[in-house]
């Protein structure tokens, strides 16, 4: 939407947007230069739709608006074909826990050798960097699994709706090592121009609540972060969903194959089913067996061909005989009704019979019969009505000469016939479904959180209906393996069965299993709470940054800030000068006054030695004269021309200060926060140290601030 429209949006009594585009018109607004580009009212009252999914799952990952800044493109593609040569093991270590990539003294060794040079830690050309980035997108960021090449461009995929986002990018130089690894032409690289985490954003809201079906198991979290009672609402109607015990597999082809066998039996019987996996390329494992046994099926993941026809394949996904495979199909916004759903064959009529009346009518009297006959035959319930027939019968280039309104007429009747006509084959096929017992959900793998299996869970026995959800999974599965422990090798090696495809039932493995999805979920609700700590720190300066701006936006004049802060800056000058040794030659020193005396606009002749004579408070009073006197003529100057131009001048200055400042000061506290960690060796808290450490960047940002405005001010000649 356009700025304007947006703003409309926001002015009303309710407004309903996305997450993320609510948090980025949040930072954007924090990037404002005039109050007419504000979109945004004061917040109050914020209702979260998945309020688990948003203020946990998302939660790990910030919102961040980006800047392009140049980038040599060779470097990163250098860097991908040297990734090629290296060897896990021998070159490399990988952690895929924590995605994280550690070379050996040997594949240091062997990347000095290939690129020709003495040092790879050299920090004037980091490949340190690249060659880490390179790695990490060659061994876990995957085609299909984290991401989708569409146009030429990468675009990332949603790990928990499965859809994708394509004007997202990854940073810290991740999303150009994985362009040079699909061989697409490298952009611009891209530094942090403002962010903010889900955590923090939302508290901002003086009254937040939520609504989902899955919140009961993280209550503890939603409560400690975000003050969140969770109080469970009973079903309007009884709960029938029948949750069978997990199948478990040694190998995951034996899980694979019983996956599909499962969809070829329930197909037989005409009973629906759902198969949710967790990426692309799973899905199309499965639809590729079904496929060799000619079981026909519905593919729905972030793939274009397959998404745009998501309403479709949702709307038919509760029908007999159907299959559908879907990539995290919870959050897809709809019920999957049983028998399949009658209103969206009813919408897709209406689209043909809205379309008939922009058309002039023309009609012959066979088609007339033969549309009279229809209607007599829907009457009787002696015909199956098919789209393709309705397309055919209003096939208006070849239909002439009827009476406009009598044809309205008769399409009025037809289709009020096929709504009912609908209505009754599909309460039919419910009830048939019904019989069958309802909607089976088929769930390939444990997700990292039982939250989102239940999602899965959630899709069947809706509205009490019946259902049945089952969990196919393998002790080879990523959970198990990066999770599981000494407990599960151990099991692998226990039940050493002639036949994989049998499936496994203990209760010592399913606590096994249990525990390993405890860990994955105490792991990630520990690096949420990491997020928030740290990203705590940096709130509390955001806050500092982001109420200055608007006061700065709201505020008509800032000229007496101005003196005030450029009377700080003639202190710090003259602090300088006095703490300098001044008797040893310094021709930094030298240039230094040069500058200063341009900037003052003194042209008499001043140099270290007289500038060392002059007592500090003098020097001190003489400087801020000729600061308010440069000030001033340049304020004058600037109004006679144009009345009032010269403090918008100055607030745009401040602003862009701002901006400039906070914007460094982010990669600052990035870097800061990635080098804290190893504080930990020394046995110190790498918390306190960050906090310690983040207030003098602070305050230093504060200070550049301040030069950064006077000194644009001082040297920038508006005549």
């Amino acid at each position: 939407m356009e700025e304007n429209v947006r703003r409309k949006n926001y002015q009303k009594d309710i407004t309903y947007i996305t997450n993320s585009e609510l948090g980025f018109d949040f930072l954007r607004d924090n990037m404002a230069f005039s109050l007419n580009q504000l979109v945004q009212r004061p917040f109050n009252f914020c209702i979260i739709d998945e309020v688990d999914s948003i203020l946990i799952d998302e939660a790990r990952t910030p919102l961040i608006i980006s800047g392009e800044v140049p980038t040599n493109s060779n470097i990163y593609i250098q860097a991908s074909e040297i990734s090629k040569y290296l060897k896990k093991g021998r070159d490399f270590e990988m952690d895929e826990k924590t995605t994280n990539i550690t070379l050996t003294e040997q594949g240091i060794r062997q990347i000095e050798k290939i690129l020709g040079i003495s040092n790879i830690f050299e920090t004037k050309q980091p490949w340190l960097f690249f060659i880490l980035n390179a790695l990490r997108a060659e061994k876990f960021f995957l085609k299909d699994v984290k991401y989708i090449v569409r146009n030429n461009q990468i675009c990332i995929v949603d790990e928990f709706t499965g859809r994708i986002m394509p004007d997202r990018r990854w940073n810290n130089g991740l999303h150009e090592a994985i362009e040079a690894k699909e061989n697409i032409f490298v952009k611009k690289s891209s530094e942090q121009l403002a962010a903010i985490t889900y955590q923090n954003f939302f508290t901002l809201y003086p009254k937040l609540s939520g609504m989902t079906g899955t919140a009961k198991t993280a209550e503890t979290e939603l409560e400690k972060i975000y003050n969140l009672e969770v109080v469970v609402i009973p079903t309007v109607r009884p709960f029938k969903r029948e949750d069978l015990p997990d199948r478990v597999y040694i190998s995951e082809i034996a899980k694979w194959k019983a996956v599909a066998q499962e969809c070829i039996e329930m197909y037989k019987i005409g009973r629906p089913v759902l198969v949710g996996t967790n990426s692309i390329e799973k899905s199309e494992i499965v639809s590729l067996l079904l496929k060799d046994c000619n079981i026909p099926y519905k593919l729905l993941n972030a793939k274009p061909e397959n998404l745009k026809f998501e309403s479709q394949i949702i709307a038919e996904a509760g029908c007999t005989n159907s299959i559908t495979i879907a990539t995290n199909m919870a959050g897809r916004g709809t019920d999957i009704i049983l028998g399949g759903s009658s209103s969206f064959k009813i919408k897709r009529l209406m689209k043909i019979l809205n379309f008939t009346e922009k058309v002039k009518f023309q009609h012959t009297n066979l088609k007339l019969f033969l549309l009279k006959q229809l209607i007599k035959n829907i009457k009787k319930n002696q015909t199956n009505f098919s789209f393709k027939e309705l397309e055919i019968l209003l096939d208006l280039n070849k239909i002439k000469n009827i009476n406009t309104k009598y044809l309205k007429k008769l399409l009025n009747i037809l289709f009020f016939y096929i709504k009912i006509n609908y209505k009754i084959k599909s309460n039919y096929q419910r009830k048939k479904v019904q019989e069958l017992g309802g909607l089976l959900v088929i769930g390939t793998e444990r997700h990292e959180s039982r939250r989102i299996d239940n999602q899965l869970r959630g899709r069947a026995g809706r509205q009490g209906d019946p259902g049945t959800s089952r969990f196919f999974i393998s002790l080879e599965d990523k959970i198990f393996r990066l999770f599981g422990g000494n407990n599960i090798k151990n099991l692998i090696n226990t039940f050493q069965l002639n036949n994989d495809n049998i499936p496994l039932e203990s209760n010592l493995l399913t606590k096994s299993l249990d525990l390993a999805q405890e860990k994955v979920e105490n792991y990630y609700y520990e690096m949420r709470k990491n997020v928030y700590d740290y990203d705590e720190v940096l709130n509390q300066q955001r806050k500092v940054f982001y109420s200055t701006r608007s006061l700065v936006l709201n505020t008509s004049t800032i000229r007496n800030w101005i003196l005030d802060l450029g009377e700080y800056v003639i202190l710090e000058i003259v602090t300088y000068f006095n703490e300098v040794n001044l008797d040893k030659k310094n021709e930094n020193l030298e240039t230094d006054i040069i500058e200063l005396k341009k900037l003052f606009g003194f042209s008499f002749n001043l140099d270290v030695q007289k500038i060392k004579k002059i007592p500090p408070l003098l020097l001190f009073s003489f400087l801020r004269e000729q600061f308010w006197l440069t000030y001033d003529i340049k304020e004058t100057n600037s109004e006679i021309i144009d009345e009032g131009f010269y403090r918008e001048f100055e607030k745009i200055c401040l602003l862009q200060a701002i901006d400039f400042c906070w914007s460094e000061h982010l990669q600052k506290m990035s870097d800061l926060r990635e080098s804290i960690v190893w504080r930990a060796y020394a046995q110190r808290d790498p918390l306190v140290e960050y906090k310690q450490e983040g207030y003098i960047l602070f305050t230093n940002t504060l200070k550049q601030i301040r030069n950064f405005l006077v000194f644009t001010i001082l040297s920038t000649d508006l005549l």
